[in-house]
């Protein structure tokens, strides 16, 4: 289905209801006004769906409601329409206070995967907090204001290069960086990309190499600036151990398989502007390991607290897992 086309039918129908919902008010005492709010409904759910289906970046959708209620404020005072002035004065102040508080303090997040257990399933819902490394523009990702730079143990949101169709290899390895990256590497990078999307897909992750860091990799073992990160067993099994690991003064549990064994053996150099990042289950994640480093202007923010765990639509959703993350 081309769900471009059928957002584009659904933002047509929805201008002619509410010219006709004028008319209405206007001309025929809001004779049909009951009528067209029955279809509005609808519409705006399959508007929204097609919205989640294409990807599209909610900060556009948000900011351009925001500015259709400003308009529709002015035109009802144009023709001196009380009712259009009332709905859509309640509509504007509403949908500034959500793109404010979305673009500039918080933005809610789901955990798709289960690359972040034990600390974050899959279902988990989390607040994201952007003013933590800076003010954003609404619209896209870029820094207007810096603020705070990730560092070693953050959970962050970002979107990783290989997930955009317009991002090539070097952004996720810039020169220099990865001391032995092969055709093979590139071959990987390249097959992931295949998958790709105009505004990319958004991954969470744990930092564990910030810029200036040298960082190596061997087996199950990660050492940043020639120091082995801590780690110490606090629970093993046939299948899988949970470990305790100390970065940068953060603790936190990661899960390693007893069944699945992933060895990564690599060297990077941590250029200005970039982070390594990895996923907490460390052997069922596809992270920096995989297909690079995260560059700076890519990152959302960071991880800050689940409020609200709701794992499928066949289930309830409940706040037992509402808690900060570390």
């Amino acid at each position: 289905m081309n769900y471009y086309f059928l957002l584009f039918g659904v933002i047509l129908i929805s201008l002619f209801l509410i010219i006709f919902w004028i008319y209405s008010e206007k001309n025929l005492n809001g004779k049909f006004n009951k009528q067209i709010n029955y279809f509005s409904f609808p519409l705006a759910i399959l508007g929204l769906y097609c919205v989640f289906r294409l990807n599209l970046d909610f900060g556009y959708i948000l900011v351009s409601l925001t500015l259709a209620s400003l308009l529709f404020w002015a035109l009802g005072k144009m023709l001196k329409l009380n009712k259009l002035v009332k709905e859509s004065k309640s509509f504007f102040f509403i949908l500034g206070f959500i793109t404010i508080f979305r673009s500039f303090l918080y933005e809610p997040f789901q955990i798709p995967s289960e690359s972040m257990i034990p600390g974050l399933e899959v279902g988990d819902f989390v607040l994201v907090n952007k003013f933590q490394y800076g003010f954003k523009n609404p619209i896209g990702n870029r820094t207007l204001i810096d603020n705070k730079k990730p560092t070693n143990g953050d959970v962050i949101v970002f979107t990783p290069p290989h997930t955009s169709c317009s991002s090539e290899a070097e952004d996720s390895y810039p020169e220099g960086s990865f001391k032995a990256v092969t055709d093979r590497h590139l071959k990987t990078w390249k097959n992931l990309n295949k998958d790709c999307s105009n505004l990319g897909l958004k991954y969470v992750k744990r930092v564990i190499a910030s810029p200036g860091d040298s960082l190596e990799i061997k087996g199950k073992e990660i050492y940043v600036n020639q120091k082995k990160i801590f780690k110490e067993n606090i629970e093993s099994n046939l299948t899988e151990s949970f470990f305790l690991e100390k970065s940068n003064q953060k603790e936190y549990l990661i899960r390693n398989s007893n069944v699945r064994e992933l060895e990564f053996f690599q060297t990077w150099s941590i250029p200005e502007g970039y982070y390594f990042v990895v996923g907490d289950n460390r052997d069922n994640s596809l992270d920096s390991r995989s297909w690079g480093l995260v560059p700076e202007e890519r990152i959302t923010g960071k991880a800050q607290v689940i409020w609200l765990h709701w794992p499928s639509y066949g289930s309830l959703p409940s706040f037992s897992r509402n808690k900060i993350i570390k």
